[in-house]
């Protein structure tokens, strides 16, 4: 059912991304984008969502989730480098409680889970191009899965 959710999630995220207008920074509310992590039958990252698209200048938060319970040796490393550094990234938010992080002009490198919760950051992203979330385990060696972010 959760993973029904979070796919219906991503599909209306898609539709809200032409409600952006590219080139223009988006102002109000930012739009929310979805992606959870769990392991798959062979224990590789399982990702609910491989593609976003995005409008240059829009204004998005994106959610990591990993809803199981993991530890440091089962959790998952999570990094956008390319986009986070082609991205205005305005505030960063750790677990259900409001823990948040305002930034200006900072980036971050990646984000991990070594138990069940969410991270989420908040941004503009400023180029056009295709940018790779890559999440992996944190096996020996690890296993990878790719998402991709188009920014229009």
């Amino acid at each position: 059912m959760r993973l029904v959710t979070i796919a219906l999630l991503s599909t209306l995220t898609a539709a809200h991304a032409q409600d952006q207008t590219p080139g223009r920074v988006g102002s109000g509310a930012p739009e929310d984008l979805f992606l959870e992590v769990t392991h798959g039958p062979d224990g590789a990252p399982m990702l609910s969502a491989e593609d976003f698209t995005l409008a240059q200048g829009g204004y998005y938060r994106f959610n990591f989730v990993c809803p199981e319970e993991l530890t440091s040796e089962t959790g998952f490393h999570f990094e956008a480098t390319e986009l986070v550094e082609d991205s205005h990234i305005r505030v960063l938010s750790v677990g259900e409680v409001d823990i948040e992080f305002y930034a200006q002009g900072l980036s971050f490198r990646a984000v991990e889970c070594d138990d069940q919760g969410s991270a989420r950051f908040s941004f503009h992203p400023m180029r056009t191009g295709v940018y790779a979330i890559d999440v992996r385990d944190q096996g020996i060696p690890p296993k990878t899965a790719t998402a991709r972010v188009t920014v229009e």
